[in-house]
């Protein structure tokens, strides 16, 4: 009878490992105090950080294209010119949409952007005081950090950062050679400033990050703006080259309209009682030459006016959906900053009482033990 309880009742060894929650928990407990000193130290840390960090605003701007078939007002233009059905249709863009944000991160853009000048932002509280208004300071300066207060520095040292800054921030910016500062900004530039484009929609979104709330407000407009400046001179570069050709074949035709104009009329003038068949024919010479310039300026400019219409029609349109607005609040909260310090030393000082604790304890136990078997 104890064979047969001893083969259906089998005592089997438990080699797993189990977390004792109970006891961990009667731990933690035990030393809240301890648990409470370590969260007070790192939310006091986390205070300090959140004080001593620099603070960052950004601006989103919302762009929204005017999105149509091109050259339906150019096929109408050359009807009306009596030029029939000729199609100037153009549907393949070579500058795409999609090409936004590579133009935002390109160095001629960024550098563009150096001599930009930004007013600092100047609160109600200092207004209210009475204290001056601060000047306006490009982004290049901004950037290099001398718009910020100096220490007290001899009049040597400053007359040299004088000639530094002459020599390296008012030189004329050589994209394929820039200065180490003018690199230094220019990458501190393209961290900052970003465009993302829906392909489906073609929405462009522009963001910019600074740590000044009206600053980060007038760049990002700024930057809007010659985004849109630099995409309709690409696309009209074209339009206008082919205008300026037209415009001065035309002035040419005109000339020479004139010229030959000019020579029949003064014939017809000086053989009026000449009736001889050679006289006749010269004058039957130079009014076909006028009917042929007279009919080469009007295909000329039919060519300018319908150029001239063709340059209307590749600047691209934009809706801003969403302008710049001067933002109050930081992208990252001082309060949240704290929090995440203060759950970094609750959880740190937790582990520690769950499990560091008796870890170096065995781990000191063994060195131990190990040291006296020796």
């Amino acid at each position: 009878m104890d064979e047969q309880k001893q083969y259906t009742e089998p005592v089997y060894e438990d080699e797993g490992f189990e977390i004792d929650w109970a006891g961990i928990f009667a731990k933690l407990l035990k030393r809240w105090k301890f648990i409470f000193l370590v969260s007070f130290i790192f939310g006091c840390l986390g205070i300090a950080a959140a004080l001593l960090a620099k603070r960052y605003y950004q601006v989103t701007v919302t762009l929204a294209p005017e999105l149509q078939k091109r050259g339906t007002s150019i096929n109408n233009i050359t009807s009306m010119l009596g030029l029939g059905n000729i199609s100037l249709d153009n549907s393949s863009d070579a500058m795409s949409i999609t090409l936004f944000p590579e133009i935002c991160n390109s160095t001629p853009f960024i550098t563009s952007l150096f001599d930009v000048k930004v007013d600092p932002y100047y609160s109600p509280k200092a207004k209210l005081a009475g204290a001056p208004a601060p000047q306006p300071v490009t982004v290049f300066d901004h950037m290099m950090g001398y718009d910020k207060p100096r220490k007290k520095v001899s009049e040597k040292k400053l007359a040299k950062q004088e000639e530094y800054r002459k020599v390296f921030n008012d030189a004329v910016v050589d994209v394929s050679a820039l200065t180490p500062n003018q690199q230094k900004v220019a990458k501190a530039l393209k961290e900052s400033i970003g465009a993302d484009v829906d392909k489906k929609t073609g929405v462009t979104t522009v963001s910019v990050v600074m740590d000044d709330r009206q600053m980060v407000a007038q760049l990002a407009d700024t930057v809007t703006a010659r985004l849109q400046e630099y995409v309709t001179a690409y696309r009209t570069k074209k339009a206008i080259d082919d205008y300026n050709y037209y415009e001065r074949l035309r002035e040419e035709a005109h000339a020479n309209l004139v010229k030959a104009q000019q020579a029949y009329a003064a014939r017809v003038d000086y053989d009026r009682s000449v009736i001889l068949q050679s006289v006749n024919s010269e004058k039957e010479r130079l009014q076909q030459e006028a009917n042929l310039a007279n009919q080469l300026y009007s295909q000329m400019s039919q060519q300018a006016e319908m150029a001239k219409a063709k340059i209307q029609e590749e600047r691209p349109m934009y809706a801003v959906i969403q302008p710049a607005t001067m933002p109050y609040k930081a992208t990252k909260s001082r309060a949240k900053t704290v929090i995440i310090w203060g759950f970094v030393g609750v959880l740190l000082s937790c582990l520690w009482v769950a499990f560091g604790e008796d870890f170096v304890k065995k781990a000191r136990k063994g060195v131990k033990e190990k040291m006296a078997e020796e």
